[in-house]
Formats: C-alpha cells, sequence, structure tokens
C-alpha cells in the first residue's frame, strides 16, 4: 500500500512534470522539427567584419590643435549607419539590393574612447557579405572625405580671396609678407585635409568568415526552447485537466489519504483495502456486522471489486453477505431497505458488502450511507473525473471519515485482468435478490 498525503510545492510540481514526460517529449520533439525546418528554409548566414580607423579632420584653420586632434566616435558610427552611406555603398556594389536592406543587415560597433569603427553584415552568401561590409567602409571614408571637402573648399575660397587682396598690397609695398605665407600654409593644410580621412585595417575576406547562426545554434534553440516549453505545457495540461490523472493528483485535490492498487487484480492491494476498513475478524453477530458500500468510478465494474474483497474475507475467516443495489427496488430502498427485508439472508455475517453500480440515484446511496453503511470503498482510475470524485464523497459524507476509503487504481491492464480473473469465479448468471458471492480458490 502506497499512502499520499500534499505534499511541498516545488516537489509537487516536479512530480506532474515527471508524470507528464510525453507531454515534456513531444513538445521537445515538435521543437526541434521545427528548428531544423527554419534553418533549412533560412539556410546558414555568413558573418563579414570589416575594421576602420578614423582620422581626425583639421577643417577650421582658427582651432586650436587639440580640438582638431579629437573624435567624436558617436557621432561617426551615427554617420557611417546613416542612409547615405548605405545609398553610396549600395550603389558602388551595382546589385539589385536597397540601402535600406543594407542597413538592416548591417551593425556598427564602436567602442568608447577609441578612433575604431567595425562594420558587421551578414547575407546568406560569404562572398556576398564581405563584399557589403567593404562597401559600408569605403563609402563612409568617401563620405566622410566629401563632407571635409565641401567645408575646406569654403575657408579656401576665402583664404584666396585673402590672399589675392594682399597680393596686391604687396604690389603697392604696403603688404605684410608674414601674413601672406601664413594664409598660404593654412590654403595648403585645407587642401589635403579631405586625403586622410581615415584608412581601412581589416578588410572582410569571403574565405574567413564564420557562419551565424548555422544549424548548431538552430538545434541548440530548439533544444532549449522545447524543453522550457514543454515544462510549462506539462504544468499547464495538469492546471486544466479534469480527470485525477495520478494518486498524488487525488490526494491533493480531495485531502485524503490514498491506497495505491497496481491494477484491478492487486491481491495485495485489496488486503490493505480490507485492512483500512477495519473490519473485525471476530464479528459474527448481527450487533458487529459491517456494511460496506462497493463504488467504482473507473473502468473496472463493482462487481469485481466486490468479489475480490469477499475472497479476502473469507480467507480472513469473515463470513459475509455480498449483493448489488441493482437487486433492490428504489422503492424498497425508500421504504427502509435492509430493515425489514434481509433478516433471513443475513445470519451471522460478519461483513456485508453493498455493490452500488453508477445507476444509482446520489440521494438514495446518501440515505444509505446516513443510516445503515458504516465503510466504504470508492474505487479509482486515471480517467475518473475529479468532480465525481468530490461528489460522490460528498455522497458518502454520512459515514466516518476514518471508514470512509479511497482507493487508487493504476493501471486498467484488461489482458493481465482476463488472466488472473479465473483466480476468483462468482454467481454472475444474472444477479437476483438475496443472492450470496460464491468465492472459490484455485
Amino acid at each position: 500500500m502506497q499512502e499520499y498525503k500534499q505534499s511541498m510545492l516545488l516537489s509537487e510540481i516536479w512530480r506532474r512534470i515527471i508524470y507528464r514526460w510525453k507531454t515534456v517529449c513531444i513538445v521537445l520533439i515538435i521543437s526541434v522539427l521545427s528548428a531544423l525546418v527554419v534553418a533549412t528554409v533560412n539556410g546558414t548566414n555568413y558573418s563579414a567584419k570589416t575594421v576602420l580607423t578614423v582620422n581626425p579632420l583639421t577643417i577650421n584653420p582658427f582651432s586650436t590643435a587639440t580640438a582638431n586632434q579629437q573624435i567624436n566616435i558617436a557621432t561617426e558610427r551615427a554617420i557611417l549607419s546613416s542612409g547615405e552611406v548605405a545609398r553610396m555603398a549600395a550603389k558602388s556594389l551595382g546589385e539589385d539590393i536597397s540601402a535600406a536592406l543594407l542597413s538592416q543587415n548591417a551593425s556598427i560597433e564602436a567602442p568608447q574612447g577609441s578612433q575604431v569603427l567595425t562594420v558587421t553584415v551578414v547575407d546568406s552568401n560569404a562572398e556576398r557579405a564581405a563584399q557589403k561590409a567593404n562597401a559600408l567602409a569605403t563609402a563612409y571614408l568617401a563620405f566622410r572625405s566629401e563632407g571635409a571637402s565641401q567645408v575646406a573648399n569654403t575657408y579656401i575660397k576665402a583664404i584666396d580671396k585673402r590672399i589675392a587682396e594682399l597680393d596686391q598690397a604687396a604690389k603697392n609695398g604696403s603688404a605684410s609678407s608674414l601674413v601672406l605665407s601664413d594664409l598660404i600654409n593654412q590654403r595648403n593644410d585645407l587642401a589635403l585635409v579631405a586625403e586622410n580621412p581615415g584608412r581601412i585595417i581589416g578588410f572582410a575576406d569571403a574565405s574567413d568568415l564564420g557562419s551565424y547562426p548555422g544549424i548548431t545554434i538552430y538545434l541548440a534553440a530548439g533544444l532549449t526552447g522545447g524543453l522550457i516549453l514543454g515544462l510549462l505545457a506539462a504544468v499547464f495540461k495538469d492546471r486544466v485537466s479534469r480527470k485525477t490523472e495520478n494518486a498524488q493528483r487525488l490526494a491533493e485535490r480531495t485531502g485524503k489519504k490514498i491506497i495505491s492498487m497496481t491494477e484491478p487484480t492487486d491481491m495485495e492491494g485489496i488486503r490493505w483495502v480490507v485492512r483500512s476498513l477495519q473490519i473485525d475478524s471476530g464479528a459474527q453477530t448481527r450487533r458487529h456486522r459491517r456494511a460496506i458500500g462497493v463504488l467504482s468510478l473507473g473502468q473496472t465494474s463493482e462487481t469485481r471489486f466486490r468479489a475480490l474483497l469477499a475472497h479476502v474475507l473469507e480467507a480472513r475467516n469473515i463470513r459475509c453477505h455480498s449483493q448489488s443495489l441493482a437487486s433492490v427496488t428504489p422503492g424498497d430502498i425508500d421504504r427502509g431497505w435492509p430493515e425489514g427485508f434481509e433478516q433471513n439472508v443475513w445470519p451471522e455475517a460478519g461483513a456485508v458488502l453493498i455493490g452500488i453500480p453508477p445507476g444509482i440515484e446520489n440521494a438514495r446511496v446518501a440515505v444509505l450511507c446516513d443510516r445503515f453503511m458504516d465503510a466504504a470503498a470508492i474505487f479509482v482510475d486515471a480517467s475518473t473525473p475529479l468532480l465525481t470524485v468530490q461528489r460522490q464523497l460528498e455522497t458518502c459524507s454520512g459515514i466516518d471519515p476514518e471508514s470512509l476509503c479511497l482507493v487508487f487504481v493504476e493501471k486498467h491492464r484488461k489482458r493481465r485482468e482476463r488472466e488472473l480473473w479465473p483466480v476468483i469465479r462468482t454467481e454472475q448468471a444474472g444477479e437476483k435478490m438475496h443472492t450470496t458471492t460464491t468465492v472459490e480458490s484455485t
């Protein structure tokens, strides 16, 4: 016998998950197959990386040397990520690709405090990924050079105008040669400012690219996600299920101790049921006779459980009488059955087994529990709805809770049951009123 009580929350959740291992496996297999399908459809992507340095541009001849050396790397990163640079790169590639798609597949990294930018492009073709990364880096340098040239040309025009004025003044003998020389040096510096906006120090190479994400990553994601989803599905299924499912769940929902039987013909389990029903082996008088109701809410009929109980009682030298309420008319129950009806049928019986088939109204069963039955054995299996069990317990509320035995039959093995059933043979040629059960041992 196994007795189950309500246990700790975490251990109970773990037991539910273990019980529903098939659900976990099904969800896991579906997730892995889905990941493999996605990997097959998407193919393998390649990640190409181009590294470049950014040089400071002196486009203001009147700024200090310190200011000229400063690089705002966040600004440069934004420029490299801009749509204009992407359009220039897409144009240089000469492919049927939009600037928006190129920007979408590219990512820019810029370590704070450095003058280094990294362009990473992901594509299903390794060579094309490398070409896109290099094209973006080249387009950025060209864009930066073009922007510097535009600003420098504005200063150069102003300096050229000033130099022309000084040349004219020199002809008149009033110009300063030192000022003129300084202006010429500034002009030369500005003319060269766009020549060195930066340089690529690491070109992307199609022969040295890693696959991303690859089938291995898809498989790992499918396994991890499937396991998590499987565990959640198992817990969710247990929460919404209306069936008894297992002995632990039955104990949790009813708050009662449960006797577990491995199968309907588990004689060891039946002996524990008899012990739980507290039948006195010395009770052979009407005064000590114990009336026991036998109910089956599962797939096995109560007739077989009643025959097994009778077999164990007879083996203990306890005389018993066994019959089904199907042999008693509803009118007799309403008139007070068995009082006044059964005196000649139950002489010196130590136990009376009353089988309660599913067709008997709960109201009549409740009346019998209130005024006649001393104990009850309720047999449940995994297919029994929990609501049915709870309603049956309410129906038997007239019986002392200590004499109410709730039994869970773990497996309904029809083949095994057919093999073992000849051990017990009952008279079932049409059960008549007041018939007794004959128990024979093999």
